[in-house]
């Protein structure tokens, strides 16, 4: 008796860590956004400014901080650890990891951004506007009723607004973190002596299906049964970012300069780069944004997704239409899905299946047009 309980002890405590990892990867991996249903009787305040002073203000401390330790090595008297600890300073990398580690823990930092959006500096700067939207609507209740997804869909990213771009939060722990991750594992690859294109068609590749964390994997169909389209342009874009720091770049199909720059033994950041120049806006794109750029849904969630979608129809037609001053034609949304496939003709793993795409062309204005013949 005693070996049976201790068995069923052993059981229950194995069952009590697998619900605690699977609801912790739940909250890593859940944290949708709604970007269709946006408020038509309030206007959402346009924090690009905002963004940019940020990291504005994040590469100045990067610098600084990067060069008190360049100054600490100079003294070196031992010429041999002094070079080496400049060649060690003076790699891109270690920019990366310090800019990075400005923006905290990846599970708390669209929670951290939405917490200083909704102080009180925000409601004096934004006089009558929102500074962030929530909706749980769409999200919550598209899976079944006692599917686990929902859960984790109570923890949902709010949709901001940036340089005209609405998109949710959640795309700031992609832009940062992941987009870090792919500039570490892509400057291994080509150090390891792989050409620039084969590392990057293999970091991919990997973030999009073949790694365990991808939209194939716990990022996404697995736990939440969604491929996100969006995640993997935003993490594209965020290594774009990381390259830039020391390179030139192609950036919505123009070559942008580096944003930091050597001088002499030191860093500096380059004459472009100071709040409200519009330096940050070069970034941000349609891309971000899940109603223009939408997910691939699973089977049951996709079923619940398309009816929310349908039943919001009017709503959800006349903010793009009206307030965002798109087109009133489902073709123009259906051809821009299609565009935002690519990175300004740069693959970035969208999943490709626009046959099972939810667009605003192909699903909100039939539901109209439907109700209205």
């Amino acid at each position: 008796m005693r070996t049976l309980n201790q068995a069923l002890s052993q059981k229950l405590v194995l069952l009590g860590w697998a619900w605690l990892l699977m609801m912790g990867a739940l909250s890593l991996s859940a944290n949708e956004t709604d970007n269709f249903y946006l408020p038509l009787d309030a206007e959402m305040a346009d924090i690009g400014p905002f963004l940019e002073t940020v990291h504005t203000m994040a590469l100045e401390q990067t610098v600084a901080e990067v060069n008190a330790r360049i100054e600490k090595a100079l003294r070196s008297n031992d010429e041999d650890v002094r070079a080496a600890s400049l060649q060690q300073l003076h790699d891109p990398l270690v920019l990366a990891k310090v800019f990075l580690r400005l923006f905290g823990h990846p599970m708390f930092e669209d929670h951290q951004a939405e917490h200083a959006l909704g102080g009180a500096w925000a409601h004096k700067v934004y006089i009558g506007q929102e500074a962030s939207h929530q909706d749980l609507g769409m999200n919550f209740s598209a899976p079944f009723l006692l599917d686990l997804r929902r859960l984790g869909n109570l923890n949902q990213s709010r949709t901001v607004k940036a340089y005209g771009v609405y998109f949710g939060t959640d795309k700031l722990v992609h832009f940062h973190h992941l987009g870090e991750a792919y500039y570490q594992m892509y400057s291994s690859l080509v150090r390891k002596g792989a050409s620039k294109e084969t590392a990057y068609q293999q970091v991919v590749r990997h973030y999009a299906e073949s790694g365990v964390l991808s939209e194939k994997g716990i990022f996404g169909d697995l736990l939440a049964g969604i491929y996100s389209n969006a995640d993997l342009a935003v993490n594209h874009v965020g290594f774009r970012f990381y390259m830039n720091l020391t390179e030139r770049v192609a950036l919505k199909g123009e070559e942008q300069e580096p944003l930091l720059l050597r001088s002499g033994s030191f860093w500096r950041l380059n004459r472009h780069v100071r709040p409200r120049s519009g330096w940050f806006r070069i970034f941000l794109s349609d891309h971000w944004n899940e109603a223009l750029n939408p997910n691939l849904y699973q089977g049951s969630i996709r079923s619940g997704i398309h009816r929310v979608l349908q039943n919001r129809a009017k709503h959800i037609v006349q903010f793009y239409t009206e307030k965002d001053g798109r087109p009133r034609e489902p073709e123009y949304f259906e051809n821009l899905a299609r565009e935002l496939s690519t990175y300004y003709g740069e693959p970035y793993g969208h999943s490709g299946h626009f046959d099972k795409i939810l667009t605003i062309g192909n699903t909100c204005f039939p539901a109209l047009q439907a109700a209205h013949p």
